[in-house]
This record gives C-alpha cells, sequence and structure tokens, in this order.
C-alpha cells in the first residue's frame, strides 16, 4: 500500500537502527549486494569464502553455498534479476513445458523466458503440476565432471538436458544438469561445451566443504535422474528441445583477483539453485593479479523501458519507426528488443540511431516489419569492471560467456564445418564419411525377437554391408526383443532392404531385424561430444560440396561424437576453408564482405581461463576472418569474439563541438564525405583513418583521409556516395602499432597527427597483439609517436588505444545510473570516483564509450579513498560514504549538489576497500541505507526521508 511519509527535515532528524550483527566480520575481502531496484527482500553479503543473505523482513541471516573459487585479495558482488535458473526444455505441448527443473515445486509461479531456439521471447508463468523420476542408480565411478553406473545401458544422449541427483550418501542434494550420455557415464561439464552451454557447465568441487559422491564399496552415493512439468497459458509458438529458458529468479556476480593468469576469476550464483557457476575469464587481459579495489557493474532491464513502441519498417540491420523523432545517437550502444510480432525475441546492440531508424550490431535473424512491437533498455548483455590500478574498462556478456575490451559486434565457435541445431553455436565436424548404401530405416519391430536380451543392448548387423546398429528398446518374458531403435547407418557400403537380417552383440542370441530403407548416408564425427539424439534436426554448413549445406534428420547417434544422416552429396563431406595461422573459420556465418576490417578479434581456446590471442582484422569473407600471424584455432574448440578496436573509454582528440571525430555524413561523392554539423580545423585528419561503421558506405573497410576542410573530408576513390545514413568514425586515438619497441616510442607512421605532448599523462593500453593487456602512462609524444614508461616489446601485431580517464585507485565504485530524472540523459551515465583520495568523480559516457573526465560537482573538499562506500537509489539520488569517518551524503544528479544525510551512530574499526552500504526500497516505497560496520560485525540502517 502507499504509505504518506511525514517526518520533517530539522525536525525529525536521521535515526540509525541497529540491525542484527552479521554473522562474521567485515575484511578486505568482502561485500554487499541486492536487487538492482532495491526492491529484494534480501541483501547478500560475502566474507572470504563465506557468503550469507540478510533478511530485511526478519532481520536475521542465513548461510549460503560457498563460491567455488575462493575470493582472494580484493572482490565486488553484484545482483542480476534478468537471470536465474537456466536449462533446456525437454518437451512442451500447447500449454504444458518439461524442464530438468530443481527437485519439488520450487518454480512454482516463477517466470520461465525462452532466449534461444523454437518460441524464442515468449515467457510464461510455471504452475507445478508434478516430478518424474526416469531412472536411478548406484554410482559406480565418479569425476567432477561425470558420475558412472556401470550396470546401464543408456541411449545415447537420452538424459540431455535433465537433471542428475545425489540422493544418498556423499553429497546429497547435489543436483546437476546432465550435458550429455553415454551407455553408463553422465556428463554434467566438458570445456569443450563452454561456449555452448556456460550456463550448466557444473563440474563437482571436491574441496571443502563439499566432496566427490562416494563409490567406496558398502557406502555408495545412490543418484536419479528426474524432471518436471508445468502447466502454463497457451504458447505462441511452442517450444521444443532447441529452446533454452532461463527463469528470473535472480543471480549474483562475484568478481576477485587469482594468484595466476588470467589474474581475475568471475562467478556466478544461482538464487534459486543456491549453487556457484565458474564462468570464462580470457587470459591476456590483464598482466598481474587484480589488486588496490575493483568494481563491478551490470546495465540491468529493470523498471520500465526507455522507449516502447511499434516499427513501421525492417531491413537486414535496420528497424523504422517513422512516428519517433530521436535525438541522433541518443541511443547508441543501448539494446533494442523486439517484444512481439515478427522477429520476437530478437535482441541486439545498437550501433546508432537517426530521427527515426535504428541500426543493430549484426543482422536480424528474421527481419523486423510493422508488426514487430520493441523497446530500448540499457545494454544488458553486459557487465563492465573496473579497477585494479587501471584506466581500462572490460565488460562481460553473460549471455554469450566472454570478455571483451570495446563493444562488441559478434562472437562464435571456429569450426572448418560445422553443425548446428536452431538457437546454438555449431559443433565442429572432424570427418564426414559417405556410405553408398547405409541403412536409413528399420522395423521397429523385429523379425525375429531372439531370447535372454535386456533393454539397451546394442545389435550390430553386417548383411551386405558393415557396422550397422541397432539398440534394443523393449523386451518381454525371457529377454525377447519387441522394439529397436536404429542407432548407426554403417560404416561400410552394401546393405540391402529384406527381412531376417542377422545381429551379433548384446546379451542374448537370435534377434533378427528388418532394414526398411537404405540410401547415401554420411557418418559425422565431431571435433567434441554433442548432445543430439536420433530424429534431432541439424544444419550443416562449411562443406565444398553445397549438397551437404542443408538441413538434415539425424537417423541415429552412434556415439557422443558420431551421428549419421542421409545424404545427396557425392562424397565424402570436404571443408571449404580451415583454421590457420593467419585465418579464422567459422562456417555458419553469413558476414558481409569485409565488413570486420579493422574491428578485433579475440581468439581463446576451452575452458574457464583459456589463453587468448587477439588481432586486427585486416580482410574478411562470409565465413572467416584474415589476421596477422597467430596460433591457428581449434577446429570445433576454440571461441571467438569480434569487437570493436576504439575500446571502452578511449580518448580523442578534439572535444569541442563541431570537431569530434565520429558522426552522420550529410553528403558526398566517392571522394569525399560531407558533414555540415561540423566546423573542422583544416587538415587536422589529415593521414587519419576512417571507418563507416553503418549506412551507405558499410563494409568498405579502412579509408585514409588526405584532406578535410571544416565539413568535408577527402579520401581516394570509393565505391560508394556518403548520404545521411553513412555513419562514420575517424581513428584519432587508436590503431595498428607500425613501430615499436621496449623502450622507443608506439609509432603509428603517417596516420597521425598529434598536438606534440597532448597525451603526456594520458594511458596508453596494448590492445591486442604481442604486450596484449599491459598499460602504462604517456610521457611524452610527437605528431605519430608515444614515449611511454618501459613495455614488454610490441610489434607490428600490436593494437593501442589511448585512455581517457586515470587508473582508478582505492574507495573507487562504477555506478550505472539508470533512472535520472531528466529524459534526455536517463541511462546513459556510470559515474565512477577516482578514488585513492581523489574527489573527483569521473562520467562514463555509454552512447560514445567515452569518459567526460573530472566531472564538476560542488563542495569538493571531501576526499574519497579506503573505506569509501557508494550506493545509488534507483532515482536521482547516490550516496555517499567518506572513508572511515561515518559521514554519509547524498549526490543528486539533477542538481549536481551534494548534501549530508547523516553519520552513524558508533565509530568504524579500521577502514576496508570494498562496497557495504545499499539501498533497499520496501513494498510501501520508503527507502533505507543499509551500512557495515568497517572490520566489525555490526549493521545499521537509516531511513532516507530527504
Amino acid at each position: 500500500m502507499a504509505l504518506t511519509n511525514n517526518l520533517k527535515p530539522q525536525v525529525d532528524l536521521p535515526v540509525w537502527e541497529w540491525c542484527r550483527f552479521a554473522p562474521t566480520a567485515t575484511v578486505a575481502l568482502s561485500g554487499m549486494a541486492t536487487a538492482d531496484d532495491g526492491s529484494a527482500r534480501f541483501i547478500y553479503y560475502i566474507s572470504g569464502s563465506t557468503f550469507y543473505r540478510y533478511d530485511t523482513y526478519a532481520d536475521s541471516w542465513q548461510q549460503l553455498a560457498t563460491p567455488n573459487v575462493a575470493p582472494l585479495t580484493v572482490l565486488s558482488l553484484r545482483y542480476t534479476g534478468l537471470r536465474g535458473y537456466h536449462g533446456r526444455v525437454l518437451s512442451a505441448t500447447s500449454t504444458t513445458i518439461q524442464i530438468g527443473g530443481l527437485r519439488g515445486p520450487t518454480l512454482n509461479g516463477k517466470t520461465l523466458k525462452i532466449i534461444s531456439g523454437t518460441a524464442l521471447g515468449e515467457e510464461k508463468t510455471l504452475t507445478y503440476t508434478g516430478e518424474t523420476i526416469h531412472d536411478a542408480g548406484v554410482v559406480t565411478a565418479v569425476a567432477t565432471t561425470s558420475l558412472t553406473d556401470s550396470t546401464k545401458k543408456w541411449k545415447f544422449n537420452q538424459w540431455s538436458g535433465y537433471v542428475v541427483g545425489i540422493t544418498f550418501g556423499t553429497d546429497t542434494t547435489q543436483y546437476k544438469k546432465i550435458l550429455y550420455n553415454d551407455a553408463t557415464t553422465l556428463y554434467i561439464a566438458d570445456a569443450n561445451l563452454q561456449p555452448h552451454d556456460p550456463w550448466n557447465n557444473q563440474a563437482y568441487v571436491a574441496a571443502a566443504p563439499y566432496a566427490l559422491p562416494v563409490i567406496t564399496a558398502g557406502s555408495q552415493a545412490h543418484f536419479q535422474i528426474l524432471s518436471n512439468t508445468y502447466s502454463v497459458t497457451s504458447w505462441t509458438v511452442t517450444p521444443d528441445y532447441t529452446s533454452y529458458f532461463t527463469t528470473t529468479t535472480g543471480g549474483l556476480y562475484l568478481i576477485s583477483s587469482a594468484a595466476a593468469a588470467p589474474f581475475f576469476t568471475l562467478q556466478y550464483y544461482d538464487i534459486l539453485h543456491d549453487s556457484w557457476q565458474t564462468k570464462t575469464v580470457n587470459q591476456g587481459l590483464i598482466q598481474a593479479a587484480l589488486g588496490t579495489d575493483v568494481t563491478l557493474e551490470r546495465f540491468a532491464k529493470t523498471g520500465t523501458a526507455f522507449l516502447s513502441s511499434t516499427a513501421t519498417a525492417g531491413a537486414t540491420r535496420t528497424l523504422t519507426d517513422a512516428v519517433q523523432t530521436l535525438t541522433v545517437d541518443r541511443y547508441v550502444n543501448y539494446r533494442i528488443r523486439i517484444t512481439g510480432g515478427t522477429g520476437i525475441g530478437q535482441q541486439r546492440r545498437i550501433v546508432c540511431n537517426t530521427a527515426t531508424v535504428f541500426t543493430v550490431a549484426r543482422p536480424w535473424e528474421v527481419t523486423p516489419d510493422n508488426t514487430s512491437t520493441y523497446e530500448i533498455w540499457g545494454d544488458y548483455d553486459k557487465l563492465f569492471m573496473s579497477g585494479g590500478a587501471a584506466a581500462a574498462l572490460l565488460a562481460y556478456s553473460p549471455e554469450n560467456d566472454y570478455w571483451m575490451q570495446g563493444n562488441n559486434f559478434d562472437d562464435g565457435v571456429v569450426n572448418n564445418i560445422g553443425v548446428r541445431m536452431n538457437g546454438w553455436n555449431p559443433i565442429g565436424v572432424t570427418t564426414g564419411a559417405r556410405i553408398a548404401a547405409g541403412v536409413t530405416a528399420v522395423n521397429a519391430t523385429p523379425t525375429a525377437g531372439g531370447t535372454n536380451y535386456v533393454v539397451g543392448d546394442i545389435l550390430t548387423c553386417s548383411v551386405g554391408g558393415t557396422g550397422a546398429r541397432v539398440i534394443v528398446t523393449a523386451v518381454t518374458t525371457g529377454g525377447v526383443v519387441t522394439a529397436i531403435e536404429l542407432v548407426a547407418s554403417g560404416t561400410v557400403t552394401g546393405f540391402t532392404t529384406g527381412t531376417g537380417k542377422a545381429t551379433t552383440g548384446g546379451t542374448g542370441s537370435g534377434c533378427t531385424i528388418e532394414i526398411t530403407s537404405v540410401g547415401a548416408t554420411c557418418l559425422v564425427t565431431t571435433a567434441t561430444a554433442h548432445w543430439f539424439k536420433t530424429g534431432d534436426s541439424v544444419t550443416v554448413s562449411g562443406c565444398s560440396d553445397s549438397a551437404y549445406n542443408a538441413s538434415a534428420t539425424i537417423l541415429g547417434v552412434g556415439s557422443t561424437t558420431t551421428f549419421d544422416i542421409a545424404t545427396s552429396a557425392a562424397g565424402s563431406m570436404a571443408a571449404t576453408s580451415s583454421q590457420s595461422t593467419t585465418v579464422i573459420v567459422d562456417s555458419s556465418k553469413s558476414w558481409t564482405t569485409n565488413e570486420h576490417v579493422g574491428k578485433l578479434v579475440h581468439l581463446s581456446v576451452a575452458g574457464t581461463a583459456p589463453t587468448a590471442q587477439i588481432r586486427w582484422i585486416t580482410a574478411n569473407t562470409a565465413t572467416t576472418l584474415t589476421v596477422a600471424t597467430i596460433v591457428a584455432g581449434v577446429n570445433g574448440t576454440s571461441k571467438y569474439a569480434i569487437y570493436d578496436s576504439k575500446v571502452f573509454g578511449t580518448d580523442n582528440q578534439f572535444k569541442p563541438s563541431g570537431k569530434q571525430n565520429w558522426g552522420h555524413a550529410s553528403s558526398g561523392s566517392t571522394t569525399t564525405l560531407v558533414d555540415s554539423s561540423k566546423n573542422w580545423i583544416i587538415n587536422q585528419w589529415a593521414g587519419y583513418k576512417m571507418r563507416i561503421e553503418s549506412g551507405t558506405g558499410f563494409a568498405s573497410g579502412i579509408i585514409t583521409v588526405t584532406s578535410n576542410t571544416a565539413t568535408t573530408l577527402t579520401y581516394t576513390t570509393q565505391s560508394f556516395t556518403p548520404d545521411d545514413t553513412t555513419h562514420y568514425e575517424i581513428a584519432d586515438s587508436w590503431g595498428l602499432i607500425t613501430t615499436g619497441g621496449t623502450t622507443t616510442p608506439v609509432t603509428e607512421a603517417s596516420t597521425k597527427n598529434w598536438t606534440t605532448n597532448m597525451w603526456a599523462g594520458k594511458r596508453l593500453r596494448i590492445t591486442g597483439g604481442t604486450a596484449l593487456g599491459q598499460e602504462g602512462a604517456i610521457t611524452s609524444n610527437t605528431a605519430t609517436a608515444l614515449t611511454t614508461a618501459a613495455l614488454t616489446l610490441t610489434d607490428t601485431t600490436s593494437t593501442y588505444a589511448i585512455l581517457g580517464a586515470p587508473a582508478r585507485s582505492t574507495g573507487t565504485q562504477l555506478l550505472w545510473i539508470w533512472n535520472n530524472s531528466t529524459t534526455a540523459t536517463k541511462g546513459k551515465y556510470m559515474l565512477s570516483p577516482r578514488g585513492g583520495a581523489s574527489n573527483t568523480f569521473d562520467l562514463y559516457d555509454i552512447t560514445t564509450s567515452r569518459w567526460v573526465y573530472g566531472y564538476f560537482f560542488s563542495p569538493q573538499a571531501e576526499t574519497l579513498t579506503t573505506g569509501s562506500m557508494y550506493a545509488y537509489d534507483g532515482s536521482d539520488g547516490i550516496y555517499i560514504h567518506k572513508d572511515a569517518t561515518g559521514r554519509v551524503s547524498r549526490y543528486d544528479m539533477a542538481t549536481n549538489a551534494v548534501t549530508g544525510l547523516g553519520t552513524i551512530p558508533y565509530g568504524h574499526s579500521t577502514a576496508i576497500v570494498g562496497n557495504r552500504m545499499e539501498v533497499v526500497e520496501t513494498t510501501d516505497g520508503l527507502n533505507y541505507l543499509y551500512m557495515m560496520r568497517h572490520t566489525g560485525a555490526e549493521m545499521w540502517r537509516m531511513l532516507i526521508f530527504f
């Protein structure tokens, strides 16, 4: 209910209430987090490796699951309400859904959202109808990634997506998703499948307080395989086995330092499941263990959308809404989501916008039209990291599980030949062997049932050919086979149709089968394990014989790395392109030629801490990226991401209005681009490189500016004529190094024309190539060269960026101001105190990816360092606690003024880094500020009433 607050300033002074002491005292390795909008019941608190939640209703504490990886040195904890419990749909009808859910009615009443595959974008409230235990057994062997029951004879991948739970013995109540299975083993984690299912790649943790399931005879752990069924209101499109979901039940991200490369860790806590998952952190992004202080910030899907409307048209990379009169580029780097009509569920980062047209970072899979409704939100696929005594901003994509230094355009798994299901990354193919006359179908009822067989027996038929196999799916008394299913089409040609085909293998004898059809088949071997089942529809790409590059139905699955399909191709599979030391291949893509030239590609091997290489892209085809020399990507295993070479926070040379290095053309010719809004200095851009980001001229590669007037850039003849859709950017403070060394200047030859020493004191970051991830202060510069403190040797594979903000220090934080009262800037900025006894805040402009540094506010005498903490109230208020003084102030974004708020009633102990201050909103709309004591267990709250 609504509540009228009658408290009056001056009359009613701030009152700090004592809350229940925390179970453990705050230390430097501690932090707090709560819901994005402050509306949650719980505040989450970590101290060292111990994790708790505080119940704001009951004023009490509960201990939660311990992180998989113990935090080290510094940490930051952040809540997300966009995600929760993840999994794949097992089956569905028009009003039901079967999933590998948690035991019991845990998900009853929760919202399930389809985030990929069939029924993308559908959201439903779940009503629990029951649980099914499909199988059970005793664990006979165990590893951190799997458990085995040697008595089983399962079909390959029959349990993919289901849940396995330890129900008796050590580690009881540990429930894990099954990635794939063979005849006797359930696999719950596989490093090679992290790019495919990063949310369910959950290994058992052997370290205390956890333990592996016991396999000692007499005390073996028992397991069950189960699923849950829920009823829903009617689906518009019914999900299927390709559909992947999340529940919007919330989670937390935890970042911390690590002693060895990649020098930091990221973990995700699923609130509903009470479990942690280790997320991917690529090596090379930082060069030493995170120290000093660190902060995370997420762009949540919180509150209401910044804009909601209906499209009037769409194209491959655009959405048009003719009724709008938007400020140009107001929503750059926000996220647009199709919420209804054609293309529902798709979402993309906005590259630029005109008054009526949004251009997105990669093509739509289904082009929107005038039936498509849409919303604009902050880019909720970004989680920013700042700190570590560096100036760099790094961002993580929760959806795609990779880190980036600049705004992302695409990602995937390298593959020479790929096979994929709808909505999923392709599985790499190693070989595809054509069989001229393989078995394409068998009669489900054997010709003769034989005796003494059991369900799961594999029977091999080599009558006429070699290696066709079926699996026994039903028997009757005496082990007489009553039903079979095709498992493998054969390895040597020669099969014919007919009854009474003899078989070998299994526990019995005498079973004969009928082959009902034969034809050309292909035995596909994958580079990694897969989760495919008989009857699944997959799409093959990358073969030189186009007959293979089409959709196919899987005839049989003979192992976790093989399956059979029918084919009309004349020969075996051969790849059109292959991974090399200069080429990265993803056969599933259909890029525009050279659209990625001048961007960075980040190539990583398998696992959650992969080694990585980053290179400048010099050319691309529809399926390949060309780069300088690399260690070749591993077919089917290596992950890659493509992002902007103008990394987050890159400085720009001329900031006054009309002199910026980016904009939209107003006209032009094949040799000129005119931007009538500019007032450039004559030839200030002569020799610089330019790229067309979108619109007419897109994918024209790198263009060298030869001269400029106040409004016109001149260059060598191109194949396009700029118009008002042409969005361009000149590389004034980033690029590809042409000469480098340990102490010699980093040089870009004649591609720059800097003012002498204009960059002195700024930060240089090596963003790719040799010396990746290093950052240091610029001591001087000439027109074309930068001198820095000694860096490891750089060379012509290296890329660089000049960063616009100083390095962060103790007492820093990132705060996304997502709901300030000024409509024109709502969601546009992140606020970041520098820390280290500075009184300065910097503003990160999301739309330009640049800093507004040295942001002024008053008064300015309060410096902030170790012990400073911050909280945002979801409106115009940012709450600032100074060091160990106990003093709290409020900064108002609308007025740009700082006012006092109160002082805690009991002094802090030793000041420590880490944020332990949060705003929580009650159900009737009151805001309380919660704070924990430095180096103590005390916690207080104060009603914010002025």
